[in-house]
């Protein structure tokens, strides 16, 4: 028997049980348990012996403790109980057989296994007999606490309470797998491919051989158009041609009727804010009722330079400060609206194109509609059509001043930047510059076809009327240099003064440190002022 000695301050608590509950009294206290072998004697077997019965009850006692560990020690107790000296446990720095703790709660991880241990757990378990007589009986004290029988006796010890918290010391058991695998895993968990079942082959009967039906495994094929089972009789044909020919001659036709003459019956009639309906249908940008309306001025005799708003404004006017677009634009230039009238602050149908920067294809329409005197009238401010552009940096109506003009005049444009490049993007201001750099390069190839034009030399070289300053001198002094190779490609005087003596080459030539401009353009300038002194 083992020789148990207890430290000066701690000793086990005994469990208290009252009925079939055990009722831990106290909080438990750590336990040093010191174990030494002693040796075995027929004293020693006598009182084991004698101590058999409540070795039994004591163990069935903790056995009906919720706790597996101590539930696990206790079976290889039993396991182990006929065991040699060598089957011998120490438990020196692990908890004592009652689920006490140890004394040092820092360290409580377990440490390792005695071997001895290990030899002892290779015995054969315990029967399933014994476990069952022991969990009938914990069942049997346990439903019927007052059941007769000899009592068992009590040990006057507690049993410490469980701790709260328990460490988790499994070390998990680490398996190395591949993404792949374990990708496969995870989609086969998820079931994102469906399992495709394969289709039975249908039997075809094979009607070849005649006098017995002999049954053969085909591929079905997909049937052909000609196969259908639809079919036309000509009568449903004939109806169907018939309810067409009612639909367009009939309820088209008469829903047509009703919606023109509703838009003959509304034509002078003026809004509250003072528009006809002419008028909210451009500012609308409905193609469709511009149309109609259209349609009732051309067979109601009535003038569309006449239908005016409360405030003055003509159908065109309205079409260019709010930009409806391009086939609203050509429907009003057909319609015959007049485009030489000037409007407020002397502004030309051209001013209040520019100004409100209008699509460059409406531009396009209207200046080949518009007397090209027009060009070279200024509004109350001084400045041409080709001042605003330039000013404004708008170099693609300048652009299209220009080829207008060429082809107006000589029925084709000089310069054919948009067909020459149709992929590249219009607006693009260094493609722009970098098309008339190299035409100033080849001006001697273009010179027949821009020398000698007296309209659009004048034009070009328009000078303002409170400066005099022509629109090469704008676009030098706003450090435009896209816009200084484009004036150039077209024979602009690079010599023509303003009313302070300056022109655009020696304003260059005077400021050419300061400007951020290329020195190229003074090249272009000598070269185009020596093409038209000569």
């Amino acid at each position: 028997m083992k020789k148990v000695l207890l430290t000066k301050s701690q000793l086990i608590q005994p469990v208290v049980a009252v009925g079939s509950d055990l009722l831990p009294s106290k909080q438990p206290a750590p336990v040093r348990v010191i174990s030494m072998p002693a040796q075995l004697g027929t004293t020693t077997y006598n009182q084991r012996k004698s101590f058999q019965p409540v070795y039994e009850d004591i163990f069935k006692l903790l056995m009906r403790i919720p706790d597996k560990a101590l539930t696990q020690r206790v079976i290889d107790a039993i396991n182990g109980r006929n065991s040699s000296d060598k089957a011998a446990i120490s438990h020196q720095g692990k908890q004592c057989s009652c689920g006490a703790q140890k004394v040092n709660a820092s360290t409580q991880t377990e440490t390792e296994p005695d071997p001895r241990t290990i030899k002892s757990q290779e015995k054969p378990a315990i029967k399933n007999e014994l476990l069952e007589s022991i969990n009938q009986s914990t069942n049997s004290h346990m439903a019927s606490p007052t059941s007769t029988g000899p009592e068992t006796p009590i040990p006057t010890g507690k049993v410490p309470k469980k701790r709260g918290r328990k460490r988790n010391t499994c070390v998990p058991k680490v398996v190395k797998r591949s993404a792949a695998e374990m990708a496969l895993q995870e989609r086969e968990e998820k079931q994102l491919t469906p399992v495709v079942t394969k289709k039975k082959k249908q039997e075809v009967v094979d009607t070849a051989n005649s006098g017995e039906f002999s049954f053969t495994k085909a591929t079905p094929q997909r049937r052909q158009s000609n196969e259908s089972e639809i079919s036309f009789n000509m009568d449903m044909l004939n109806r169907v041609d018939g309810y067409v020919e009612d639909y367009i001659n009939g309820s088209s036709k008469d829903r047509i009727l009703r919606i023109m003459a509703l838009e003959f019956k509304k034509a002078h009639i003026m809004s509250e804010e003072g528009l006809l309906p002419i008028h909210d249908e451009i500012l609308h940008g409905d193609v469709h009722g511009v149309k109609r309306q259209m349609f009732v001025c051309s067979h109601a005799n009535m003038d569309i330079n006449e239908l005016l708003t409360s405030d003055g404004e003509d159908c065109l006017q309205l079409a260019l400060e709010n930009d409806t677009g391009s086939e609203i634009m050509s429907m009003i230039l057909r319609a015959g609206c007049l485009t030489d009238q000037l409007y407020e602050n002397s502004n030309t149908v051209l001013h209040l194109a520019v100004i409100n920067n209008i699509n460059i294809e409406s531009f396009r329409l209207l200046m080949r509609r518009i007397d090209l005197n027009l060009l070279l009238l200024t509004n109350d401010d001084g400045y041409t059509v080709l001042h605003l552009a330039v000013r404004n940096n708008q170099f693609l109506v300048a652009e299209a001043i220009m080829d207008i003009i060429d082809e107006r005049d000589l029925g084709d444009a000089v310069y054919r930047r948009t067909m020459e490049a149709p992929n590249a993007n219009e607006r693009d201001e260094k493609a722009f510059g970098k098309y008339y750099d190299r035409a100033c390069e080849r001006l001697e190839l273009s010179k027949p076809k821009l020398k000698n034009r007296r309209h659009k030399l004048d034009v070009i070289n328009a000078s303002d009327v409170k400066g005099g300053n022509p629109p090469l001198f704008y676009a030098v002094e706003g450090e435009q240099e896209h816009l200084c190779y484009f004036l150039l490609a077209h024979l602009a005087d690079p010599d023509e003064e303003n009313l302070s003596r300056h022109s655009p080459k020696s304003f260059h030539y005077e400021y050419a440190r300061t400007l951020r401009i290329n020195l190229k353009v003074a090249r272009v300038m000598e070269k185009v002022a020596s093409i038209l002194n000569n």
